[in-house]
């Protein structure tokens, strides 16, 4: 990132805090549960799913379940904060016009409350997967990177589709069927190894499958990821973000033209 951005989040720190508790707190206005819904949704979903899939794949319900959560977090992430993303420049039109406040506050800020909606999410999670039978283990610390690096990719991408949809209003529409279909080519409902061999080029082309396996690995195998799943993960996230930062470098000042 280009000194002039951090040097403008910095200056407009509390704006950009206030903006993480309004998106937080909007998520679940008017709700009888607020916060609850995090984790039913989720949870609600899950249920089904595990019932269903742990039968069809021939896996042993407790087992599979945890399996499901485990790939389930770092889904969850990614999706929500890419949705709310969509129309973050278009909802804000009204803001960006008539007050100067850094463009890149508004994604920032909403990639930021939904990380912190997933860690919320993801710890109450976690509980029911120790109660169905997961171990407790050193390698459950590795999560705060795991995050990290997921909120790196997942914040990239939503900055990169944040600003497309200023320019093609359709995607406020087409994303949701566009995640519902990478979700299906994602590993989260199923392992891998289901998948024929001469199938697995492919599968390494998805950049979701090295984010899911560095949840995975320390929830379901009690492992840590493998290096060059870690590495993965990095050079993804990193080269999303430079290409984000480039994409939206060059449209920032054209923006408020097109809204």
């Amino acid at each position: 990132m280009k000194p002039s951005y951090l040097a403008e989040l910095r200056a407009h720190r509390y704006t950009f805090l206030y903006l993480v508790r309004i998106y937080l707190l909007l998520r679940y206005q008017r709700t009888a549960l607020g916060f609850l819904w995090t984790l039913l949704n989720p949870l609600l979903t899950m249920t089904v799913t595990a019932v269903v899939f742990s039968m069809v794949l021939r896996i042993e319900m407790r087992a599979y379940a945890i399996f499901l959560l485990a790939g389930s977090i770092p889904w969850l992430c990614f999706s929500n904060t890419v949705l709310q993303s969509v129309g973050i420049f278009i909802n804000n039109e009204g803001l960006i016009k008539k007050v100067y406040v850094p463009k890149l506050i508004f994604p920032a800020a909403l990639a930021t409350s939904a990380l912190l909606d997933s860690v919320l999410s993801a710890c109450a999670l976690l509980l029911i997967v120790i109660v169905l039978g997961a171990q407790l283990s050193v390698h459950l610390l590795f999560l705060p990177v795991a995050f990290v690096l997921l909120y790196l990719f997942a914040s990239s991408v939503g900055l990169l589709i944040s600003v497309a949809t200023v320019y093609f209003r359709d995607l406020q529409y087409v994303a949701t069927h566009l995640l519902q279909l990478a979700y299906f080519l994602t590993p989260v409902l199923y392992p891998l190894d289901l998948i024929p061999p001469k199938f697995h080029g492919l599968y390494a082309l998805n950049p979701m499958v090295p984010f899911v396996e560095l949840f995975r690995a320390p929830i379901y195998r009690n492992q840590l990821p493998d290096a060059a799943v870690i590495a993965s993960a990095c050079v993804i996230g990193v080269a999303t973000l430079a290409v984000a930062l480039t994409v939206f470098r060059r449209y920032e000042d054209r923006l408020v033209f097109r809204l």
